[in-house]
């Protein structure tokens, strides 16, 4: 029985560990597959995180992160509706963590979603994962800032918003995050191209298509190349959107997807509708129809029903002509809102309806035309205004964040300013404190070591190595005070400068001088051969006995010096008993 249970035990300790090991595996493979809300996931991927989805040793945290990053892929791939029906069944789980990166992002997909749809709906989402990612998850909280300054802001107020975009692009530029910046451009086009301004808008997807060849592989690309090919188009300029045209094809050899493909043939269908051209339309759609079934973009389908229409046109079909028409009366395929008032779209249905006779519902759609193009002129002739708002907004927005960044940098150099003063009274402290201490080591007269230090700095003298010793020589100056009775005190000091320099000159860097007495000098020499000892304080003593003071211009007087040495194996910790011992023996001689 016992054995059972070890066993049992053991077991359990195994798959405890086994489970740890495959969770911490799991967690590795979803940190090296994140990416950022304005890219997109990388397909090869997906299968793996299909199987982890299906799997039940997933952790519900890691369930949630698979399902969040499966549902961004389905939108990157064009299948909107299905990544709406797992984000909104993953919004009501019970188990969601309401502060994770995943419950942020669930909320910003699903804002992009009803934004495409045109649902009322996308600023509430767009909103709260902007709350919920603020000063926490940055692409997620640029994503959602981008949205609301596009989408949800008051559509009358077109300058502020460019201004608030060009702020945003300054601020971003100094961190450096180029597919930041990319996404910025991206939006700052997708405003111009709302004001009628295609020229402005084709400059900013350009910028931000260049930007993203340096950190973007061609699938990431294709959508800014449509954004490219559409504002070039919508702009009248058919030839360089011609040209985007054929950079989309080349780039799309190496991504090769359905939804890719359907971009091409979209952007081919477009610009042969565009400009009349029916064969090369006829020709593109059926290269469009095969991928678009592949796809589930109900903006897509309803313009390739309106390109096919325009061919049933061309082609004076009344069958397909009029039942694209009744399509148009639906709410579920008549053409979403921000292209039912296209010009391009208007036009068709005048051409339609007189087609088929309907001069009423031509002459509607005509009245519509002449107030839409209207509406236009004046929205472009504003426009001008509009974006000298946007540069007057954001040259204050640019003062206000001067005034903030000026008020942070005084404060700055008013820190830095006090601690230099502070630093430098430090300084100037230590400086004193040093000057005061050296004032305080030093003999006033000569510049040696007065009587303390020196002896304090010989105490701290090691033992000697070998055969070595230390060696102390006390010099004392023997007619000082006769020098100084005959000659004045000033004649007695000029004496022990003498003595001073002299034993400065002829002594090495290392070895210790210092004046401990009224008339008296110490040298000690560390860890010397006594040979050289002897040597050196044989040359000591002949520079002093040649030494001569000038007591004025015709007199000169010899200084007399005797010397008495102390040699020692030891250290000199005991110097104060040694050279009491020479000076009562010098008091007695």
């Amino acid at each position: 029985m016992p054995l059972i249970l070890k066993t049992l035990f053991f077991v359990f300790l195994f798959i405890s560990y086994s489970q740890r090991v495959l969770a911490d595996n799991i967690d590795d493979f979803i940190q090296s597959i994140q990416v950022a809300t304005y890219d997109c996931p990388d397909d090869k991927f997906m299968r793996q995180v299909n199987e982890y989805l299906r799997s039940r040793s997933v952790l519900q945290e890691q369930l949630i992160k698979f399902t969040v990053h499966k549902s961004h892929w389905l939108i990157c791939v064009g299948k909107n509706d299905e990544a709406q029906i797992i984000l909104e069944n993953l919004l009501s789980d019970p188990l969601m963590d309401k502060n994770s990166q995943s419950y942020a992002n669930l909320h910003y997909q699903l804002g992009f979603i009803f934004d495409v749809q045109e649902k009322p709906e996308k600023c509430d989402f767009y909103r709260k994962s902007e709350q919920l990612a603020k000063n926490k998850f940055n692409d997620i909280y640029l994503s959602s800032q981008l949205g609301i300054i596009n989408v949800c802001e008051n559509v009358d107020n077109v300058g502020v918003k460019l201004g608030r975009l060009f702020l945003l692009l300054k601020s971003n530029l100094l961190k450096g995050d180029q597919k930041a910046l990319a996404h910025i451009h991206n939006n700052i086009g997708l405003l111009y191209s709302s004001i009628g301004q295609r020229s402005l808008a084709a400059d900013a997807y350009q910028k931000s298509y260049q930007i993203g060849l340096n950190v973007y592989d061609e699938k990431h690309q294709l959508n800014t190349l449509i954004s490219i090919i559409t504002a070039h188009s919508g702009g009248g300029d058919y030839e360089k959107a011609k040209l985007m045209i054929d950079e989309l094809g080349k780039r799309n050899l190496t991504v090769n997807t359905p939804l890719s493909n359907s971009l091409f043939h979209f952007a081919q269908s477009r610009q042969a509708y565009r400009t009349n051209d029916y064969e090369s339309l006829r020709k593109s759609l059926r290269s469009w129809d095969v991928f678009l079934k592949q796809t589930s973009n109900q903006t897509m389908q309803i313009l390739y029903e309106l390109y096919v229409a325009s061919l049933c046109l061309y082609d004076e079909d009344k069958a397909c002509v009029n039942d694209f028409l009744q399509k148009q009366n639906a709410s579920t395929s008549a053409m979403p809102a921000r292209l039912s008032k296209h010009l391009y779209y208007i036009a068709f249905l005048v051409k339609a309806n007189l087609f088929l006779g309907n001069i009423e519902a031509a002459q509607i759609s005509f009245d519509n035309y002449s107030s839409i193009s209207l509406e236009k002129i004046k929205k472009q002739q504003a426009s001008a205004r509009v974006l000298g708002v946007a540069n007057f907004n954001n040259e204050i927005m640019g003062l206000e964040t001067s005034s903030a960044n000026a008020k942070e940098q005084r404060l700055q150099v008013i820190l830095l300013a006090c601690i230099i003063i502070l630093g430098l009274i430090v300084l100037g402290y230590l400086f004193w404190v040093r000057g005061y201490l050296r004032k305080l080591a030093s003999d006033p007269i000569t510049g040696l070591s007065n009587e303390p230090s020196v002896l304090a700095i010989i105490k701290k003298v090691k033992v000697p190595k070998d055969t070595k010793v230390n060696l102390l020589a006390l010099f004392d100056v023997n007619n000082f005070t006769s020098v100084n009775v005959k000659y004045g005190h000033k004649a007695g000091e000029l004496a022990l400068k003498q003595v001073a320099d002299c034993l400065k000159q002829v002594t090495r860097e290392k070895d210790i001088v210092g004046r401990v007495g009224a008339d008296q000098f110490i040298v000690c020499l560390v860890n010397i051969e006594e040979l050289v000892a002897n040597e050196l304080l044989s040359r000591f003593q002949r520079a002093l006995d040649d030494l001569r003071l000038r007591v004025n211009s015709e007199k000169t007087v010899e200084i007399h010096s005797s010397m008495h040495v102390y040699r020692s194996v030891n250290s000199l910790s005991d110097v104060d008993d040694v050279l009491a011992e020479i000076r009562s023996v010098l008091r007695k001689a």
